[in-house]
């Protein structure tokens, strides 16, 4: 069965250069642009299938009862003979759970399970962790002694229990407290518990209560009622976790070392203690997110990235059972941020039941399984954005904003009425800016900023003749103006802030060159190689001294090269984050010891971050292309036009980020 759902986004303006060099604005082409999702059920009539993995291109699915399955491309699922299998405790949230792939199963064939384990009598005996190894696509062998056992089990209620390696190559286990109320922050249990161990089931010596012997050795961190989802944050070691509430409080938590979680529920097993404890336990990790009352039974977690995703690259997904669906949660990038920007129910999940696992697939698309009892299913998400083409010197987002930075200085200039170039100051790091002040200047594009020394603003524009100039202030009064001549669609400035400064434009043919000022005078133009439908970004790196470029060429793709005073590196080359499929992508300057923050536009014309290989949707929305400036904290401001035309600034710090009108008329 196959279903598509059109998202549909918001209009974001887009324009053409034309004859005399006027814009055609037009609204973006949503028909093509938005992305589709396409519904694929992959298998059906299955009996609660609990985790999915890969082992290079062959899928492997759990059923509780206790049977592993493959699937192979378009071929019919076949079950898997496991030699060596245990007899398992099926009974309530017991039987056969968690399953992943080792991180290196492409070639070592190896996988881990999770299960209930029961007595020769049929009683319960404990939870456990297996290593087995593919020997073919239906038959697996034991690879080694247990990795983990003695997770406690009682009727089956609370058995955890989740497997996901972490960024480290640890492999994670989150359990359950088997409904007891001692075991969560009891050390010596394992129940209620994230536990670290290597992939062989030895412990790492690093682990925070190694010292203390016994099972306290694979503790990472403890004080949980039920965890039901792991998840490795892209681009980042973060692992976040999914945890069962009580009739109130499922909780989505930052997995932190020696971390206590605050459920204990004693005496007994209260279970209208609060899932986290702040009055026994004034430290405890307070959750990123959690439900309040009612609960909507949060179950396996996975982090989408891909270009694919457009808006939605970085969220969270997370299956619902009581719920039924899936949650998307956009989380602000920094791992200190306590709430996610947006919760949204995605739409096209509904109607399936409860959704027990969601993982996303080495074919980058999320796959579930449902969890109704009856005629079960793997179903697959597959993303698909269709990226407008351009040619090259026509941009893909004409409009525009900047923004430059020297010291505790920020000024943001806008393109207004008649062309009226003007700029508003912070002296305080973005906290609170000044009034609207008239640049002294007007533009027939959008204006770009950089500081080529302290206290210093260089503007460049472009005047009705097309051609580039070079303006430049000092602590917020216009100081001079030059013309440095040229035929130019975009241009962008950037200084290693030692006095020199580059300025890079797109040509009508769409063609990139440089002009270089080593602190003296101008050079003149030099081709700069490739093709572009966006203006150019560029980012200085004062440690390397060089100035990394960045734009879009036709294919939407981003291409990014690095210049030094007199050399280049040699060649254009195509990065994979594609955020400069909808508008620039903007650089911030990188600071020493601090990953470079970019941002680019999605589909719907929210501003996606990135910094390093870490790549988040955010809730802010702009209509232009974005500009970046960053602190030598590694925190940032974001500039771009709203939707009712007026600047924007959105300030990323940890734990408060915000979004303000500056005003404005952008054009």
């Amino acid at each position: 069965m196959v279903q598509r759902l059109r998202v549909r986004g918001s209009i974001a303006l887009v324009g053409a250069l034309v004859a005399g060099g006027a814009l055609a604005v037009q609204p973006m082409p949503t028909a093509d642009a938005a992305p589709t999702l396409q519904v694929t059920t992959v298998v059906s009539g299955l009996s609660y299938p609990w985790d999915i993995t890969w082992v290079g291109d062959l899928m492997l699915y759990d059923l509780r009862p206790g049977q592993v399955w493959s699937k192979r491309g378009s071929n019919a699922p076949r079950r898997v003979a496991i030699s060596g299998f245990p007899s398992l405790y099926v009974n309530s949230e017991g039987g056969l759970l968690g399953m992943v792939a080792d991180p290196a199963a492409a070639t070592n064939k190896r996988f881990y399970t999770c299960q209930s384990v029961r007595t020769p009598a049929g009683n319960p005996l404990d939870v456990r962790v297996l290593r087995w190894r593919l020997t073919g696509d239906t038959t697996a062998v034991s690879d080694g002694s247990p990795v983990v056992t003695g997770l406690p089990v009682t009727s089956g209620r609370h058995s955890g229990c989740r497997l996901r390696f972490g960024g480290d190559g640890k492999l994670y286990v989150g359990t359950g407290d088997a409904a007891t109320g001692t075991n969560p922050q009891n050390l010596g249990s394992l129940g209620g518990k994230v536990l670290r161990v290597n992939a062989n089931g030895t412990i790492p010596t690093d682990n925070p209560f190694y010292s203390r012997g016994g099972n306290a050795r694979y503790v990472w961190n403890y004080g949980h009622r039920n965890i039901q989802g792991l998840a490795l944050r892209p681009g980042t070691t973060e692992l976040w976790s999914a945890e069962h509430g009580t009739t109130r409080d499922d909780e989505i938590n930052l997995s932190v070392r020696g971390g206590n979680y605050g459920w204990d529920p004693v005496p007994g097993y209260d279970e209208t203690t609060p899932m986290t404890d702040l009055g026994k336990f004034p430290s405890a990790r307070v959750a990123m997110w959690s439900s309040g009352d009612p609960t909507v039974a949060t179950s396996g977690a996975t982090f989408l990235r891909g270009s694919a995703w457009g808006e939605w690259q970085g969220a969270l997904a997370v299956g619902l059972l009581k719920g039924q669906g899936i949650y998307l949660m956009r989380f602000n990038p920094s791992p200190t941020t306590t709430r996610p920007a947006t919760v949204t129910r995605m739409a096209i999940a509904q109607g399936y039941g409860r959704i027990r696992a969601v993982q996303l697939g080495p074919d980058g698309a999320l796959w579930f399984t449902t969890s109704n009892g009856t005629d079960d299913k793997i179903v697959r998400i597959t993303p698909k954005v269709t990226v407008p083409r351009r040619s090259g010197g026509s941009l893909i987002s004409p409009v525009g904003v900047t923004g430059a930075r020297t010291g505790s200085q920020v000024t943001t200039f806008i393109r207004g009425t008649n062309n009226a170039v003007s700029f508003k100051r912070s002296t305080n790091d973005g906290a609170s800016w000044g009034s609207w002040t008239s640049a002294g200047v007007t533009s027939t594009d959008a204006p770009s900023a950089t500081s080529s020394r302290s206290g210093r603003v260089d503007l460049f524009t472009r005047n009705s003749a097309r051609q580039l100039v070079h303006t430049w202030y000092q602590d917020g009064i216009r100081k001079g103006s030059a013309n440095l001549g040229g035929t130019v669609v975009a241009q962008h400035g950037a200084s290693l802030g030692n006095g020199t400064m580059d300025v890079f434009a797109v040509a009508t043919t769409g063609s990139a060159w440089r002009k270089h000022f080593d602190g003296t005078r101008w050079s003149g133009w030099i081709s700069a190689g490739g093709i572009f439908t966006s203006g150019l970004s560029a980012s200085a790196n004062p440690a390397s001294g060089g100035i990394l470029v960045t734009g879009r060429g036709t294919n939407g793709a981003t291409y990014e090269r690095t210049f030094y005073p007199t050399t280049a590196t040699s060649s254009w080359v195509q990065r994979g984050d594609n955020l400069a499929a909808w508008s620039d992508r903007a650089l911030g300057d990188i600071w020493p010891g601090r990953a470079l923050v970019a941002v680019g536009n999605g589909v719907d014309g929210r501003a996606v971050v990135q910094r390093g290989s870490l790549l988040i949707g955010t809730a802010q929305a702009f209509t232009s292309a974005p500009d970046v400036v960053t602190r030598a904290d590694g925190t940032f401001l974001l500039f771009g036009r709203g939707s009712g035309g007026e600047l924007r600034v959105y300030d990323g710090r940890p734990g408060a980020f915000t979004s303000t009108s500056l005003g404005g008329i952008v054009r």
